[in-house]
């Protein structure tokens, strides 16, 4: 039997998050009889996907975070290449460090080396160091590269700069998903609610879906969610995800008095059913690489209250997508939330219509990465 074409996926851990969302329907979907993924992660705890991983047939690759010493980063990641290789390709993940690591990976002679923004940075507010470095790494990425994917036009620019269009090398790459899950969705929202246990009291049903950090702005959604509650109070709000600041947003809501009304739900892997019992996707992040979560939620047919911070490329032109200014007034977004029940949903031929020309069906993502790991 011909030897299987390994791949090495450098990321920080396997929790989930749009990278890792993307990463996993990507290996769920591959061709495994000819493709074999490792995962280098820079921690020693067991994450959400590991097992799912392991049983899937991949491996993963521990070695030190890069803030206890570059050196001994440097020793581990090439000793785990050493002996679990050789590698047709790796795919880095981890934003301006993927120049450090495609440096290695070129001089280990690793033949496809792959850079893949998910994010933008902003540089605003950044100290003369950090701007230094992401300079310094782009340098390397510049020259380390032999493909630089982002998941869309300003994630891109990002990373690899503003006049990055002018390098063959650099490609979008839309956070694909698997549509299967979606399209064997209940059109009644209430029979997705009687399974979830929420009751007939509930009249209106949100949901957020996000890491619980600064960026996804979950202190502004309790404040308009709040702001909702005092003419609509029988609504109810699902926070979905796990993060450092969760533990600061759930004394907020604990202080405002809105646990009867706010539902942390934690890492969940039943992401389909819960975005199709909800009346609303609430999205208002301070910025986005993409938003994955935004196509997730307009391929259940959701209809999606986003900030203006979440790039133009995630709306997939359904109808279902409102925008708003996070400086808007406060009346404006709890008009927002009201609007978001009274949208139509469209049918399930026309959302994937949607998605199959904006390039997030998963099966083609996954051939067009098959092609770019096999060059």
């Amino acid at each position: 039997m011909k030897d299987k074409i390994k791949v090495l996926h450098v990321v920080g851990k396997m929790h989930p998050g749009g990278i890792e969302t993307l990463l996993m329907n990507v290996f769920r979907h591959l061709d495994r009889d000819r493709y074999e993924f490792h995962f280098a992660v820079q921690s020693d705890e067991r994450a959400f996907y590991d097992d799912e991983i392991e049983e899937l047939g991949g491996t993963i690759l521990r070695q030190p975070h890069p803030q206890r010493g570059l050196k001994k980063f440097k020793r581990a990641f090439e000793a785990n290449v050493r002996r679990h290789g050789p590698y047709a390709a790796v795919h880095s993940h981890i934003f301006g460090f993927s120049g450090y690591v495609l440096k290695l990976a070129h001089g280990l002679r690793i033949p496809v080396r792959i850079s893949h923004s998910h994010t933008v940075h902003r540089n605003g507010k950044q100290s003369l160091v950090r701007r230094l470095y992401q300079r310094y790494m782009q340098r390397l990425i510049l020259k380390h590269t032999t493909h630089m994917l982002g998941c869309s036009r300003a994630a891109c620019e990002s990373l690899f700069g503003a006049r990055c269009w002018q390098d063959s090398r650099v490609q979008v790459f839309p956070n694909a998903i698997a549509l299967t899950p979606y399209e064997s969705l209940p059109s009644n929202r209430a029979e997705l609610r009687q399974r979830l246990g929420i009751g007939d009291e509930c009249t209106q049903l949100f949901a957020h879906i996000g890491r619980f950090q600064p960026m996804k702005n979950h202190s502004f959604l309790i404040d308009r969610f709040a702001e909702y509650l005092q003419l609509h109070s029988n609504a109810r709000l699902l926070l979905i995800g796990d993060g450092p600041h969760r533990q600061v947003i759930e004394d907020k809501v604990d202080g405002m008095r809105l646990r009867d009304h706010i539902v942390f739900l934690g890492l969940r892997k039943d992401i389909p059913e819960l975005l199709g019992a909800v009346d609303g996707f609430i999205l208002p992040s301070q910025f986005e690489g993409l938003g994955i979560v935004l196509i997730e939620a307009q391929a259940a047919g959701v209809p999606c209250l986003i900030s203006e911070g979440v790039p133009d490329e995630a709306d997939l032109k359904l109808g279902l997508v409102s925008r708003l200014r996070l400086d808007d007034a406060a009346g404006k977004w709890v008009e927002g939330l009201r609007q978001l029940a009274a949208t139509p949903q469209p049918e399930w031929p026309a959302r994937l219509s949607a998605l199959e020309s904006s390039g997030f069906n998963m099966s083609s993502s996954v051939r067009r990465l098959e092609r770019l790991y096999g060059s």
